[in-house]
């Protein structure tokens, strides 16, 4: 058993709303993909905070879920964010805090764990959670449409 299957792997999931949103509420669409590709759903105040006992199906999932959701509901008054991280479900939360809509952020933990193999590029190096050292912060560059480009939300 390898150090990844001991540690789980947190998917959160906000929306960046401007406006009034104008299509169908993604929440259904999203608990679908990560149920289908393993999850493990965690109650929270937030929308969806899915559990994944290996790194590389939480991005699979992520990236498919929001690209189900930009293809099929189509909204641009309502963007899905999503934070990954290996770890404690509070520190995927702050992960998730840094995403602007359209945009899947993951820590470096996640990174390891995938061998590199993700298509991504580094954000920042940011003190997310108290009393840690700075976290790398990635984001998900894969082949969806409209990837937000904009600076992640790090605190300063």
């Amino acid at each position: 058993m390898n150090q990844a299957s001991l540690t789980p792997t947190f998917v959160c999931v906000d929306y960046e709303i401007e406006g009034t949103p104008l299509g169908l509420d993604p929440t259904r669409l999203l608990i679908e993909v990560f149920l289908s590709s393993g999850a493990s759903l965690v109650d929270h105040q937030l929308p969806v905070v899915a559990s994944f006992e290996d790194p590389a199906a939480a991005m699979e999932a992520s990236i498919v879920a929001q690209w189900r959701t930009q293809r099929e509901i189509n909204d641009p008054s309502r963007k899905v964010r999503v934070g990954v991280h290996m770890g404690r479900l509070w520190e995927a939360v702050a992960v998730l805090n840094c995403s602007n809509g359209n945009q899947i952020v993951f820590t470096g933990e996640v990174d390891t764990f995938t061998g590199g193999t993700l298509d991504a590029r580094p954000m920042a190096l940011a003190q997310i959670w108290p009393g840690s050292d700075p976290v790398q912060l990635w984001l998900s560059t894969d082949s969806r449409p409209d990837i937000d480009g904009r600076p992640l939300r790090v605190p300063t």
